[in-house]
């Protein structure tokens, strides 16, 4: 039933914004997602939703018909699932969330739009904080839910992997002569502005590398990057819309960053917390 419900919430946000960009946005998903579940209820109904314009869409008479009536579904099972909550004591509480401004922004930001809009008596608590700082909090016991790079086997803690994507290194554009991948040792001179997750791991490739400066804010990074004050190591979760503005190449060895899901044992949890990590 959730599954098919994804799909039908997919299909009506895509409709409304005539983007499967857009709708992901909302959604907090990829646009790869939306577009995969649109085809896969496509697939289910034996029917053709949408004309794809490159990337606008445009629905098609039979997506017309059945519109409305996925939309009124999607909207009743909103209804029953906060009816079905209130019962279980959901009408109030506390959330605290301790994650990285990346993860907040594309990957949290639609699950916790919907789970607010189910639970509008939840008390939701955002603490943007680099990982370390998110790892420190939950072994203070100071959030109920915090996003680490590696695993925590503290006891007491449920630990489960929640998204792998890979580093690579950004540039002006222009910055670099030879196409494709970069071999690691071609960045012996050059000048880097480090993120802080990423700089151990230029220190153990890059000895000697020149770092300008260090910082966890990837728009600043980003920013300095493009204004040509270096180039940077960051996982490709941080470009995501920055496409065409800067260089953006792959690694001839790749190197992954790892993120990891980490809370008190669901038993220990309040009803609040359990309810989000369902919504994730």
């Amino acid at each position: 039933m959730e599954a098919n419900i994804r799909k039908f919430r997919a299909f009506v946000t895509s409709a409304r914004l005539g983007s499967f960009t857009r709708a992901a946005e909302e959604l907090g998903c990829t646009q790869s997602t939306v577009s995969r579940m649109v085809a896969s209820l496509e697939a289910d109904w034996q029917l053709r939703l949408f004309h794809r314009r490159g990337t606008a869409l445009a629905l098609t008479s039979d997506g017309q018909a059945v519109l409305e009536d996925a939309d009124r579904l999607c909207r009743s099972y909103d209804e029953l699932h906060r009816h079905v909550e209130s019962l279980r004591g959901l009408d109030s509480g506390t959330v605290a969330i301790a994650a990285p401004s990346s993860i907040v922004a594309l990957r949290l930001a639609g699950p916790l739009g919907a789970f607010v809009r189910s639970h509008p008596g939840v008390q939701v608590n955002i603490i943007e904080s680099t990982y370390g700082e998110a790892q420190s909090l939950m072994e203070k016991d100071g959030v109920d839910v915090a996003f680490v790079p590696h695993p925590m086997r503290a006891e007491g803690l449920e630990c489960t992997p929640f998204e792998r994507d890979e580093l690579v290194i950004v540039a002006p554009r222009g910055h670099f002569a030879q196409q494709g991948v970069i071999p690691v040792e071609s960045l012996l001179d050059e000048m880097f502005v480090a993120d802080t997750e990423t700089a151990p791991l230029l220190q153990r490739e890059l000895r000697h590398s020149n770092v300008r400066c260090v910082t966890s804010n990837t728009t600043a990074i980003l920013a300095m990057v493009e204004a040509g004050l270096g180039i940077s190591l960051l996982p490709s979760l941080a470009l995501e819309g920055c496409e065409g503005r800067l260089d953006v190449r792959h690694l001839k060895t790749p190197a992954w960053r790892s993120m990891y899901l980490v809370h008190r044992r669901t038993s220990d949890l309040s009803a609040a917390a359990r309810a989000f990590l369902e919504a994730l």
